[in-house]
């Protein structure tokens, strides 16, 4: 029996949220500044803490836990995003955009979302670290839910689960180097994550100095945006590895750069955990204090008050944790901590690595938790889950037998008015064996944003239906567009599945030169828009035939709702109607990316900007 004494929970827990604090207080306002810093303290003397989404998102997972128990999801992540988040954010904003169309995780996490690989989800780790005292695993799997909603496929799930599984090491573990070995158990050798963090080490026992370091990572790991995973994780860790002390190591991270609210916010949660709240300085715990503050757009829940309050919901939702997972660890008020936890398994977390981005699972019956009867994964493909008027579509169905002796059943489909899908399937499925159904599905002529479809598995029992399970899924409308490349005399008709206009992938064709698009914007009321044509190459917009953007360099690209180059977008209000969109882009050298986005405006009545405007068409009302 491995013991965690309850004090000891509750300085480790405690600790952790507040070196989050004084990290996030100390980085954010720097965010973005890529070049070497030069920091000696909190760049703004604060009075408490700096709100910041590092703490903010974590308290609604702590919400969660509380709401849906220890057996939460990413499919329950993914509902109170859509309850209590409303940042615009870079992944945040794509991932709300597809929850709010009907999509879950992953898919909703993956589907035309170019910000997976970012540090949103590498940041909210602590959590499950903190219910998951002692138990990596748990943790790393906690991560991965977490992960997806709004980075599947992407190295930020691996941040995640590498911060995560560290963090509920540090409950038994405090050697620096072997927690950071244990860390790194929890992601893919493959991974740029990884490889990062390998040649960070490798430079780091070659005597490099820490600067030196820094350049190395840029050099061979780095990213033009700066909230890319991979070199942030490794500035993190450079503090770590190169820090003398908690100010020390804090300020290295820091005056590294990038997304420094991030790295110096999760390497202060580390520390914190690490050292408990007596080992870290007066003079960093002073300016924070013992606040929470929550941005105004993380809303609509119970949020704790204080870092008391705080600590002690998680560690309630913990001993609930700890009781649900049936292991070996107690939480004891009186005897002293007693670990002997060297060997944990992987399996379950290694699975976790090759699922697909583009399939949602479902256990059957609907709000089963463990031992299913059935398990149903629906597979979108590589385009994802979009259909256009009239488009053909083909999904894979995969039904697999978890009981112990065969089901008799069928499936079939419930489609939209004028859509023309298969046959039911009728089937038998022994133990532990699959069914695979190969569903090609047409859409009818009328374009929507997002279409409600529902497969349907009725069991048969001697010879009649015994019972019928429902499960609802969205595909979403496709852009339709007519598009010139270079050497094009004339349009072509084309879908695009999100909002990227892939001329070379749909053409195939790479030659420099410029590429148009023109389609009809639906917009079904009035309202204010800003309007995104983000793009690595010099781009044209008119609307209506009157020039709106007209970027003439190539800046930094970055498609993001609230952050598009200033050239790159404009806020003008539309009436209701159909409009004109007509985009050039200028191709040189290196692949074209340009995305097309309707979003609201910056200063919106409620707290949330810049979110997207799903009812609105690319290729208008037919």
């Amino acid at each position: 029996m491995n013991i965690l004494n309850e004090q000891d929970y509750y300085r480790i827990v405690y600790g952790g949220w507040l070196g989050k604090n004084i990290g996030g207080t100390l980085g954010a306002p720097v965010e973005g500044v890529k070049e070497l810093l030069t920091l000696t303290f909190y760049p703004e003397l604060p009075d408490g803490p700096l709100e910041n989404d590092d703490l903010d998102l974590q308290l609604v997972w702590l919400h969660a836990l509380e709401q849906y128990g220890p057996g939460l999801t990413a499919r329950e992540l993914g509902q109170e995003w859509l309850d209590h988040i409303f940042f615009p954010f870079d992944e945040y904003g794509y991932a709300l955009t597809n929850l709010r169309r009907g999509l879950i995780p992953p898919v909703a996490g993956s589907f035309n979302n170019p910000f997976t690989h970012c540090m949103g989800s590498p940041i909210r780790s602590e959590i499950w670290a903190m219910v998951a005292p002692g138990l990596p695993e748990k943790a790393a799997s906690y991560a991965y839910q977490d992960a997806i909603v709004d980075h599947a496929g992407g190295e930020g799930v691996f941040g995640e689960m590498f911060f995560a599984a560290i963090e509920s090491a540090i409950f038994f573990e405090k050697d620096r180097d072997r927690l950071i070995d244990i860390g790194m158990k929890f992601i893919p050798t493959h991974s740029r994550t990884y490889k990062a963090l390998q040649d960070l080490i490798r430079w780091h026992q070659e005597g490099k100095d820490w600067t030196v370091a820094r350049s190395l990572i840029l050099e061979h790991h780095g990213s033009d945006n700066f909230t890319d995973a991979p070199q942030n994780i490794a500035f993190t860790i450079l503090g770590w590895l190169y820090g003398n002390d908690f100010e020390d190591a804090l300020l290295k991270a820091v005056n590294c750069g990038y997304d420094t609210d991030c790295t110096a916010a999760t390497l202060g949660a580390i520390l914190g955990m690490l050292l408990g709240p007596e080992g870290l300085p007066g003079k960093w715990v002073k300016p924070v204090g013992d606040r929470v503050v929550v941005s105004p757009p993380i809303n609509g829940f119970p949020a704790p008050k204080n870092l008391d309050e705080l600590t002690l919901r998680t560690i309630r939702i913990g001993k609930q944790v700890l009781a649900a997972s049936e292991v070996d660890i107690r939480v004891h008020p009186n005897e002293p901590s007693c670990w002997d936890r060297q060997v944990f398994s992987l399996q379950g977390v290694k699975e976790l690595w090759e699922r697909s981005a583009t399939s949602n699972h479902y256990l059957l019956p609907r709000g089963t938790s463990q031992n299913p009867t059935l398990e149903l994964i629906i597979d979108y493909g590589a385009e994802g889950p979009a259909i256009g008027p009239n488009q053909t579509k083909t999904i894979q169905v995969t039904l697999l037998n978890r009981a112990p002796s065969a089901i008799t059943g069928k499936l079939s489909l419930d489609l939209p008015e004028g859509w023309v899908g298969p046959d039911a399937l009728a089937v038998i499925v022994q133990s532990n064996e699959t069914v695979e159904w190969t569903v090609d599905i047409t859409a009818s002529a009328s374009a929507e944003a997002y279409h409600e479809l529902a497969l349907l598995w009725t069991r048969i029992h001697d010879h009649s239906v015994w019972a019928m399970e429902r499960v609802t899924f969205t595909l979403i409308g496709s852009s339709r567009w007519t598009v010139w490349g270079p050497e094009s005399s004339e349009g072509i008709k084309v879908m695009f599945p999100g909002n990227r206009l892939d001329w070379e992938k749909i053409m195939d064709t790479d030659v420099d030169g410029c590429y148009r698009a023109v389609t009809s914007l639906y917009n079904p009321s009035d309202r204010q828009v800003r309007l995104i044509a983000a793009a690595n190459a010099p781009i044209l917009l008119k609307l209506n035939g009157k020039i709106i953007i007209d970027c003439k360099q190539a800046p930094e690209f970055m498609p993001a709702y609230h952050r598009a180059p200033n050239d790159q977008w404009i806020e003008l209000t539309l009436a209701a109607g159909s409009y004109e969109l007509d985009v050039s882009a200028w191709k040189n050298g290196v692949p074209l990316q340009v995305y097309i986005l309707p979003v609201a405006i910056m200063k919106t009545t409620d707290p949330g900007p810049c979110y997207y405007y799903t009812d609105m068409l690319f290729g208008g009302i037919e």
